[in-house]
């Protein structure tokens, strides 16, 4: 794979001028509206008072980005400059900011907002924009489409959805919020969330100390109750989810009589595939879960949990087996624009990619 060298990262720009901007819709500016293009910026003074989520978004400029309209969002250190328009819709507010439950009211205007370094949805009395932080909207628009849509090439996959990123690289592959830094430092971030897919599903093991603990006790959903094997290795415990499902992590909830090894595996076609291995496990307790990244997220319907080494004299034993969709973890790349092509480095490979239609 091909490597950019330092020096080569150093001079490119993050959102250089595209090449082509066929795919970049027009913004034609309206009257009254004048992109921000103040630059160097200089930070006015945020008041304390007004928390962390507000001086992320008054600390930096904003050029509206959503396609057919333009504007921008300013601070001057007192008052809220909001102006934007487009086909559809405008809106024009100009004071004093108020902050209350998350939400920053100027002349009587309520506005909600998610930041995301270079990258923000702003929710204006019910419409949303999208915008971003450059020196002007031609930039910004660069920006936008940068996270935006999804980009492929060399192995590599980055697909954006609004707040949400799917990266798979390889035989990693990860779900979940991103950050965009102005140096082109993309993050990643994915955590086991969401309602578990096991719970309900039917259970069968291999394995059973009494019939005081069953297996269906472990996705009851209630971390009071458990399952326990007999002493002895190993044990499995298979879980069928009723259908087919993407599965890319499991979390265990371990009794005192933990597992200091095992696998998650999960049938394919009439095979049992390794989805992760643990060894060394030292972890036990309703307040201590192990969570499991999978190599990669697998679809599967059938997912079992093979215990191969007990931690204690007693058997294998846990609260719940919970499974979720997302792979939890963190990748970090940097990307940058070349015209009509992304460069994305992750862990010293540079993989070249390209939007798709």
């Amino acid at each position: 794979m091909k490597k950019f060298s330092v020096c080569l990262l150093a001079a490119a720009l993050l959102f250089p001028a595209c090449a082509h901007e066929e795919e970049a819709p027009a913004l034609t500016p309206q009257p009254g509206i004048r992109p921000h293009v103040t630059e160097p910026y200089v930070a006015p003074a945020i008041p304390a008072e007004w928390g962390d989520e507000a001086e992320r978004l008054l600390s930096v400029p904003w050029s509206v980005v959503t396609a057919g309209a333009t504007g921008d969002l300013t601070f001057d250190g007192e008052k809220i400059h909001w102006e934007v328009a487009s086909q559809e819709a405008s809106s024009r507010a100009e004071g004093i900011p108020s902050f209350a439950d998350g939400v920053m009211t100027v002349d009587g205007i309520e506005f909600r907002w998610e930041t995301l370094a270079a990258y923000c949805l702003l929710t204006v009395d019910g419409e949303t924009w999208h915008l971003a932080r450059a020196a002007s909207v031609e930039d910004a628009q660069r920006a936008y489409r940068l996270v935006s849509g999804t980009w492929s090439g060399d192995g590599m996959t980055l697909a954006f959805d609004g707040g949400s990123a799917s990266f798979t690289a390889g035989d990693r592959s990860l779900t979940g919020s991103w950050n965009l830094t102005a140096d082109g430092t993309l993050t990643i971030q994915s955590g086991a969330a969401g309602l578990s897919l096991s719970k309900g599903a039917k259970v069968t093991t291999t394995s059973m100390e009494t019939p005081d603990f069953p297996p269906e006790l472990a996705v009851d959903g209630d971390l009071t109750t458990r399952y326990s094997s007999a002493y002895n290795d190993p044990i499995y415990v298979t879980l069928d989810l009723g259908k087919t499902c993407t599965v890319g992590c499991a979390v265990l909830y371990f009794e005192t009589a933990y597992s200091s090894e095992f696998k998650i595996e999960y049938l394919d076609g009439d095979k049992w595939v390794e989805a992760a291995h643990v060894r060394g496990n030292t972890l036990s307790g309703a307040g201590q879960p192990v969570t499991v990244p999978f190599k990669k997220a697998v679809e599967a319907r059938e997912i079992r949990f093979v215990g191969l080494k007990r931690g204690t004299e007693w058997g294998h034993s846990f609260y719940e087996f919970e499974l979720y969709a997302n792979v939890p973890g963190e990748v970090e790349v940097t990307v940058y624009a070349e015209g009509e092509t992304m460069y994305a480095i992750y862990e010293g490979n540079t993989f070249r990619l390209t939007r798709e239609p």
